[in-house]
C-alpha cells in the first residue's frame, strides 16, 4: 500500500477575530495563537483523527500550527516534527518570521521532538511576493519529508498558502482550503500522489467563515 498524506490547515487564529490580541501576549505579530473557536476546531480535528493511523507528524513552527497539531494528536505517543519549510508564505510574515526558537516551542508543546533536524530553516530562504512564491520551498520540503518517510501515514500541519502550494507540488493545481479542514492524498505509484479529497470540513460543528484563501 502506498503512503497517505493528510494535509491540515491550522484552526482559526486569534487575530482573525481580535485585532488587539497582542495587548495580552508576548508573541510576535505574525505568530497569532488559536482563538477559542480555533481550540474547539482543533478538538474536532482530534475527534476526526482518533481512529486514523498516523505514523509521522510535521507542523509549521508557528503557535497556531503546533497547537492544532498537538490537540489533534492528543494523548497518542506521536512526536511532532517542527518543520519551518511548512510555514506561511514569507511575504505575510515578519522578517525574520516570528516563530519562536525550538526550545520555547517544546516548553509549550511537549510532543515536539527537539532533536528533529528541519529540511528548511530555521533561517528561512528569500522568497518573492505572492502566495505561490512559496511553491519552491514546499517542493523542497515535501521531497525531504517523503525521502525520510518511506512508508505509512504522514500528517502535515500547515497554512493557507503552504497548503495551496502542497496541492501545486503534488497535482499541479494550487488550491486554497478553509481553516481546520482536511485534505487527503494517496500514493498510487512511487512518488505519484492522487487527490482523494480537498478542504473537507465535515467534522466541524460550525462551518461558517472558514476563510478559504
Amino acid at each position: 500500500m502506498g503512503r497517505i498524506l493528510w494535509v491540515v490547515r491550522h484552526a482559526e487564529r486569534e487575530d482573525n477575530i481580535n485585532r488587539r490580541w497582542r495587548e495580552n501576549s508576548d508573541l510576535r505579530p505574525d505568530n497569532s495563537p488559536l482563538s477559542k473557536r480555533g481550540c474547539v476546531q482543533a478538538q474536532e480535528l482530534a475527534k476526526r483523527f482518533e481512529n486514523v493511523q498516523l505514523d509521522h507528524v510535521f507542523a509549521s513552527p508557528f503557535d497556531r500550527t503546533v497547537d492544532t497539531a498537538s490537540r489533534l494528536v492528543g494523548h497518542r505517543d506521536i512526536a511532532i516534527n517542527v518543520e519551518p519549510g511548512l510555514c506561511e508564505a514569507l511575504y505575510l510574515c515578519e522578517r525574520p518570521p516570528g516563530f519562536e526558537p525550538i526550545e520555547k516551542i517544546k516548553a509549550k508543546y511537549p510532543l515536539v521532538d527537539i532533536n528533529y533536524q528541519p529540511i528548511v530553516g530555521p533561517k528561512m530562504p528569500k522568497e518573492g511576493y505572492g502566495d505561490d512564491a512559496c511553491v519552491p520551498r514546499l517542493r523542497t520540503t515535501l521531497n525531504g519529508i517523503l525521502g525520510a518517510c518511506k512508508t505509512g501515514s504522514v500528517l502535515l500541519m500547515a497554512h493557507g498558502a503552504s497548503v495551496g502550494a502542497i496541492h501545486e507540488v503534488l497535482i499541479g493545481d494550487f488550491k486554497y482550503v478553509g481553516q481546520a479542514t482536511v485534505t487527503k492524498f494517496v500514493e498510487k505509484s512511487q512518488g505519484k500522489f492522487q487527490l482523494e479529497f480537498s478542504g473537507d470540513s465535515s467534522h466541524l460543528s460550525d462551518r461558517s467563515n472558514l476563510r478559504p484563501w
